[in-house]
């Protein structure tokens, strides 16, 4: 059985974590990505449809619409699998009206064959670069004459949200992102100021662009006995009016010896995978495509610019 709901008990929460968790532990990637756990821990602004597949009192599989994108990700318990739980799921989702796309984190074989099941074809992708610890970081690039690297401040968050939108204006996702959606991620353990590098107007203080860096799981180095972790540059954005000389490559440059100064030996970064001008920005620097992540849709979803 297949059945909507708009939130979500305590216990459907924990039952839904669990099996994320178990879903994970088996496939080696995440089946929800960090907008939709964020929806599932009723943080930030989304509003999201979810959807739960029992057998009996057991739940077997989990679903998420983004009535905003019209995306939905989907995961069927591991010790449920190949019963047709997946496809009565997404059969139930589908009628609903409200998917146009299906997310696939890892693009596992068996949400091909469900997506090949559908009759969905791949409408976008997302690349996973990494950065390996070989590799010499990228010397420092100074950036334009007037600006100034500085770090995230609490007076900047207004701003902050308006050049991040201009700067993904076209992107389904990051663009749409509001106040209340960056608080709550600013309100994880991970966050810290200094790690969200600002190149700022010398005379006005506006920001041009930023290079959100996100430092997590410190791991302990048994033979060195020192604290590692594994870096990420988390969003990237340079304003509209500051694109095209060389902020971006500077505030790459600056967050990537950020990171490392930091104790991270990997450094990893999600692109959208048509997204010409950021992968050859990123190779420069050194980051390799290591997976994809893709969406499937039907023939005529458009693929975001």
């Amino acid at each position: 059985m297949a059945e909507k709901l708009v939130s979500l008990s305590p216990d459907q929460h924990a039952a839904v974590q669990a099996l994320s968790d178990a879903a994970t532990a088996h496939d080696a990637v995440a089946p929800l990505n960090e907008s939709a756990r964020f929806a599932l821990r009723g943080l930030g602004t989304h509003v999201v449809d979810h959807w739960l597949a029992t057998d009996g009192e057991t739940l077997v599989g989990y679903g998420q619409v983004d009535p905003g994108d019209a995306s939905a990700q989907l995961v069927v318990h591991p010790d449920h699998r190949r019963r047709g739980h997946g496809r009565r799921l997404a059969d139930a989702m589908r009628a609903s009206g409200t998917v146009a796309t299906w997310w696939a984190f890892g693009n596992l074989p068996g949400a091909q064959g469900l997506a090949g099941a559908l009759g969905l074809s791949v409408v976008r992708g997302l690349n996973f670069m990494t950065l390996g610890p070989d590799v010499v970081a990228p010397a420092a690039r100074p950036l334009p004459d007037g600006l100034v690297l500085d770090h995230f401040r609490p007076g900047d968050l207004d701003e902050f949200v308006r050049v991040n939108a201009a700067a993904f204006a076209h992107h389904p996702e990051q663009g749409a992102m509001t106040a209340a959606d960056f608080r709550a991620r600013m309100d994880e353990d991970w966050y810290r100021d200094d790690d969200l590098l600002i190149a700022r107007d010398a005379s006005t203080g506006g920001i041009a662009g930023y290079h959100w860096t996100k430092l997590t799981s410190p791991q302990t180095d048994s033979a060195a006995g020192a604290g590692e972790f594994v870096g990420e540059v988390y969003v990237l954005g340079v304003s509209p009016a500051h694109a095209g000389h060389g902020v971006g490559s500077a505030l790459l440059a600056a967050g990537i010896l950020h990171m490392r100064a930091r104790g991270a030996s990997t450094i990893e970064l999600y692109v959208e995978a048509d997204n010409d001008h950021a992968l050859a920005l990123y190779r420069r620097a050194g980051f390799e495509v290591a997976s994809a992540d893709v969406a499937y849709g039907s023939a005529t979803t458009a693929q975001p610019s």
